[in-house]
């Protein structure tokens, strides 16, 4: 594909709607049952659950506005009009917009954040697939006695093998290339619901042998599996993590976003909008039917992953095995992808990142200029466009968005702000030399991606190998790293980019857009002054499950 259609937005709303489904729902979703069980499956649960799907999808919202505020230019009065730069790809990131909302250490610290969550993630996706593939393994190879479940060579190597044949589609430059690989997860997990809805309602009707016939008290359990409310605050604690960790897909929504064909603020809800009520619904019907079939476990209680309640050697369960490793090796690319992108816009900033990306432009024949020069080119072409044109392409991106909260609409801040503005808005413009090596990032480098997306994708591979449960990993993430990353740091960066929009936001329709940026800047206040003591007590709440654990 020629180098001018790669870099053309092609992502539509289908294809957008599966990748970001992909990012977010996985493995993680067969701990709702547990989720629904702690909380009460009868009201509190579904309730939790509705309210951390609205305020994931708000803070999606504040992540795309954010996002394109970052790469919009201060001086509006040089417009380019040219309506080929509206299908060019963006070139927003999650690093470069928390840089321009909180400074330059705030990219370093944005980095490490996706870094580790995505690169944790692939690692416990890899101890999983693992452990789904276990019992086909060893019924092939058969264990040492008393291995018992965890690492062992034959098992480790059919892990390695599936990591080897999923490697290639992690080295894509895009995430739209992967659209279909998002319909076939989409419907390999859809399938482990439908077992996992399958048996519950068989043990709902008495079909399957139910262990509450042995004692008093596991009737009283199989009688609690219905409960509206939760049985202790301290289990709450312990589902809340689960709940946010399934909509943990933010890592993706902006580069999701830079291929979304004419990305309007119509298409962008109807895209987050169709892509976060299903798998709420998904999630739903998963967690309430997973939670009842406490009723016919040996104690009435629910694993954190509902698949091991099952019989060992129910044909069901082992379809829902398989169907689980096809959802988990297909999720791999989304994870390691925006790591992998990280990774190689840090080494794209050192000398010898910058002498691969000028190597790599000369092979794909573009004009031979000075990767530095390139970078920070102003020189205006032919057509009144800079010879490197990503910056104004972003120009054009915003005038074609439909509301005035995502666009400036074409008025110069120095012919219509008044001196107080501008200074908000010169130092705003002090971090813009941070955002103007985006042009030459070194994503268009094939071997720069290829050499990233192995490091990333083994490296995680190979802690898997020697990790028997990472239960404790799992805890940190979901309660303290991935609601920073998707609630805190979005929220935040929108207030600090949108505040500086306000001028613009009031003059544009007579105070009606003022009114909304009102209305989102206090929910985006709500959010952050919400879920900043919530991370510190979930986490706290974590650490001390994982010492407790470890005393027991």
């Amino acid at each position: 594909m020629p180098r001018q259609d790669e870099n053309r937005r092609q992502g539509t709303i289908s294809s957008a709607r599966f990748n970001l489904l992909s990012s977010m729902v996985g493995g993680g979703s067969l701990s709702l049952p547990l989720a629904f069980h702690q909380t009460g499956n009868m009201f509190m649960a579904p309730l939790l659950l509705v309210i951390t799907s609205v305020l994931a999808q708000q803070s999606i919202y504040f992540l795309v506005k954010a996002g394109i505020y970052s790469t919009e230019r201060r001086d509006m009065s040089d417009n380019h009009n040219d309506p080929r730069d509206n299908d060019k790809n963006g070139t927003a990131s999650y690093e470069n917009m928390a840089s321009q909302a909180f400074g330059a250490k705030a990219r370093v610290l944005s980095s490490v954040l996706v870094f580790a969550c995505c690169f944790f993630g692939t690692a416990g996706y890899a101890v999983l697939l693992r452990d789904m593939l276990e019992p086909l393994v060893d019924s092939v190879v058969v264990p040492p006695e008393g291995t018992g479940g965890g690492p062992t060579f034959s098992r480790n190597l059919a892990m390695l093998t599936v990591i080897l044949i999923v490697s290639p589609l992690c080295m894509m430059k895009n995430l739209t290339a992967l659209k279909n690989v998002g319909a076939a997860s989409m419907a390999s997990v859809l399938t482990v619901g439908l077992c996992v809805a399958y048996r519950s309602i068989e043990c709902q009707l008495g079909f399957t042998e139910q262990h509450d016939n042995d004692n008093s008290d596991n009737k009283e359990n199989s009688e609690s599996s219905m409960q509206a409310f939760p049985s202790s605050m301290k289990m709450v604690l312990d589902a809340v993590p689960l709940f946010i960790s399934s909509y943990i897909c933010h890592f993706n929504v902006l580069p999701i976003h830079n291929e979304l064909r004419c990305p309007t603020s119509d298409r962008v809800t109807q895209w987050v909008r169709t892509s976060m009520w299903p798998a709420t619904l998904f999630y739903y019907v998963i967690g309430i039917t997973g939670s009842l079939y406490a009723k016919c476990t040996p104690n009435g209680e629910i694993q954190g992953n509902i698949l091991l309640d099952f019989d060992e050697d129910d044909p069901l369960l082992l379809l829902g095995r398989m169907c689980l490793a096809m959802t988990i090796t297909l999720a791999f690319p989304m994870l390691v992808i925006p790591a992998r992108d990280i990774l190689v816009r840090a080494v794209a900033g050192t000398r010898c990142g910058r002498r691969i990306i000028a190597k790599s432009a000369r092979k794909s024949s573009l004009a031979p200029l000075d990767v530095s020069d390139a970078m920070f080119s102003d020189d205006e072409g032919p057509n009144g466009l800079t010879e490197v044109q990503f910056e104004h392409m972003e120009v054009a991106q915003a005038t074609h968005l439909e509301e005035p909260l995502l666009a400036m609409e074409n008025r110069s801040i120095t012919n219509t702000a008044p001196d107080a503005m501008r200074d908000d808005l010169d130092e705003f413009d002090e971090n813009r030399s941070t955002s103007r090596s985006i042009e030459q990032d070194g994503t268009d480098s094939r071997l720069l991606r290829i050499a990233a997306a192995l490091s990333v994708f083994w490296s995680a591979a190979i802690i898997a190998c020697s990790v028997s449960s990472i239960d404790v990993v799992w805890d940190l993430l979901g309660s303290s790293f991935s609601i920073m990353m998707a609630f805190i740091i979005p929220c935040g960066a929108y207030l600090k980019l949108a505040g500086r929009k306000r001028f613009f936001n009031q003059v544009s329709d007579g105070g009606a857009s003022f009114r909304k940026w009102m209305v989102s800047r206090t929910l985006a206040w709500i959010m952050v002054i919400g879920f900043i003591p919530l991370m510190i007590v979930s986490t706290a709440n974590a650490v001390y499950n994982s010492l407790s654990a470890n005393v027991v």
